[in-house]
């Protein structure tokens, strides 16, 4: 998840097809990243839980929450399964999970080192 993540942070798009699993992938997808790595500013990962995904494991689940501007700011809640072939791990689909509100003295997910109420939260 995390490798996914700052392939989209620096518009890695051949990075970001190679790791969507082969039966996922579609005609228009290349367009759709590009367009998407054109006007999104990524801001910060946090990864909320994992369920398995191991070395050992065929199979992973990663629940996220990846903060970005586009040009407003915004988030990507999200439960993401992956699975491992050949010793490589493809993201297959993921579930799209209410947004999280932060609390109004939690630091800002903007990375601005201010609370919540003094920068995002207004």
């Amino acid at each position: 998840m995390r490798s996914r993540y700052t392939a989209y942070h620096q518009g890695d798009i051949d990075y970001l097809i190679a790791t969507h699993h082969p039966t996922q992938r579609y005609g228009g997808q290349r367009a759709a990243i590009v367009q998407s790595v054109a006007t999104t500013r990524w801001l910060s990962l946090r990864v909320l839980a994992t369920e398995a995904g191991q070395i050992a494991d065929r199979q992973g689940v990663v629940e996220f929450v990846a903060y970005y501007e586009d040009p407003k700011p915004g988030q990507v809640h999200e439960r993401s399964r992956f699975v491992r072939q050949k010793e490589r791990w493809f993201y297959v689909d993921g579930d799209a999970l209410p947004p999280l509100v932060p609390k109004r003295s939690d630091p800002c997910w903007c990375g601005s080192g201010k609370k919540y109420k003094a920068c995002h939260g207004r």
